[in-house]
C-alpha cells in the first residue's frame, strides 16, 4: 500500500496552504515527507534549496530547528518538565542565541492564551491547553515554514480561530504555513487548498 502516490509539487515561500481529507488519505504521511521525518521511497524533498535526504541524521536535525517548525497531531509534552521548559526544547538543538528564548517563550504563552501556564506541568494542562503549548512551541525559533498537523483538534471554536490567526499573522510576517485539517470551515484562512484522496494530491476547485 503507497501511503503518498507519487507526486511532483512546489510550495512557494509566503503561502499558506490547507490540506484536507479523509482519515488515512495520508495527510500526516506528506508532512512527515516535507518535514524530513520520512524518507521517500524515491525523488526528492528539497525545502528553501535543500535536498533534505542529502544531508546527515545531524545536519537534517539542524536544518529542521532552524528552517522548520512542527505542530503534531499530539501535543508531545515531556510530562516532568514544565510548560516553559517544554517550550525551550527547540532551541537547545541550535548553538547559543540562534534560537528562540525566555522571553520569546513567554511572549508565544501570552499569544496562544496561556500567559500564567509557564510553570505548570503538562498533566495540569487539559488537552486543548497542551495543544496550544504545542503550537507555541512549533514557533519558538521563528521558522520559515509551519508544518501543523491538525492543530486546532480538541480545541473549542473561539480557541481554534485564534490559533488559525496566529498562523496567518506568521504568514503575513513571512512564514510558509502547512496545515493539515479536518475542518473545512478554515480552508478561507490560506491561500491554497489542497485535497488529499487515498495518497494522491488534488487542488480544490
Amino acid at each position: 500500500m503507497v501511503a503518498v502516490a507519487p507526486l511532483s509539487g512546489r510550495i512557494a515561500r509566503g503561502e499558506f496552504v490547507m490540506i484536507t481529507g479523509r482519515s488515512g488519505a495520508g495527510k500526516s504521511t506528506l508532512l512527515a515527507l516535507m518535514g524530513g521525518l520520512t524518507r521517500p521511497d524515491g525523488g526528492r524533498v528539497t525545502v528553501m534549496g535543500q535536498d533534505l535526504w542529502a544531508l546527515s541524521d545531524a545536519e537534517r536535525a539542524r536544518f529542521r530547528a532552524r528552517h522548520i517548525g512542527f505542530v503534531f497531531q499530539f501535543a508531545s509534552l515531556i510530562p516532568t518538565l514544565t510548560v516553559l521548559e517544554n517550550l525551550l526544547i527547540p532551541a537547545s538543538f541550535l548553538p547559543p542565541g540562534e534560537g528562540g528564548d525566555r522571553k520569546r517563550a513567554l511572549e508565544l504563552l501570552e499569544r496562544v492564551g496561556l500567559p500564567d501556564c509557564a510553570d505548570r506541568l503538562p498533566w495540569q494542562l487539559s488537552g486543548g491547553q497542551q495543544k496550544r503549548v504545542a503550537v507555541a512551541r512549533a514557533l519558538l525559533n521563528r521558522p520559515e515554514v509551519l508544518l501543523a498537523d491538525e492543530p486546532t483538534a480538541d480545541l473549542d471554536e473561539e480557541t481554534e480561530r485564534a490559533i488559525v490567526e496566529l498562523f496567518v499573522e506568521e504568514n503575513r510576517a513571512g512564514t510558509t504555513v502547512v496545515m493539515v485539517t479536518h475542518n473545512k470551515d478554515l480552508v478561507p484562512f490560506a491561500s491554497r487548498h489542497l485535497i488529499l484522496n487515498a495518497g494522491q494530491v488534488h487542488l480544490a476547485s
